[in-house]
């Protein structure tokens, strides 16, 4: 990857303590978050009030073939949808079989368009 690609990039680490959190549960984007546009977080669930700004959604294209369009839930900081059903975060980490040393990585692609790949620590090759 290019250096201009690299800063154009974002990644989370799997920690082999992660691995069940990411597939059965939801990735944290805590600590990427400024990667994402301030306006495609979204409220925390149906029942709370609106945020004080109009909701933007992301695309997230895989490395899988597919896509899925999503916000950031408040509060949460997840991508939706969170059923592995349908496509997202979880069912992505479920059909990459997850490892501890792998990494998730988030490249830009546009203003609102975003590539998930995953990146195998070597010996996981």
């Amino acid at each position: 990857m290019t250096p201009e690609a690299e800063a154009d990039a974002r990644r989370i680490p799997v920690r082999k303590e992660d691995v069940w959190t990411f597939t059965q549960r939801n990735v944290s984007l805590w600590d990427i978050l400024d990667f994402f546009p301030p306006d495609s977080i979204g409220p925390r669930g149906p029942a709370d009030p609106p945020r004080p700004y109009e909701v933007r959604p992301i695309t997230i294209e895989t490395d899988l073939g597919w896509s899925f369009e999503t916000d950031i839930q408040f509060g949460s900081w997840v991508f939706r949808p969170r059923s592995p059903r349908l496509p997202g975060m979880m069912r992505w980490c479920r059909e990459r079989a997850l490892e501890g040393g792998d990494a998730l990585v988030f490249e830009r692609l546009g203003e609102r368009r975003y590539r998930l790949r995953l990146e195998r620590r070597p010996e996981n090759t």
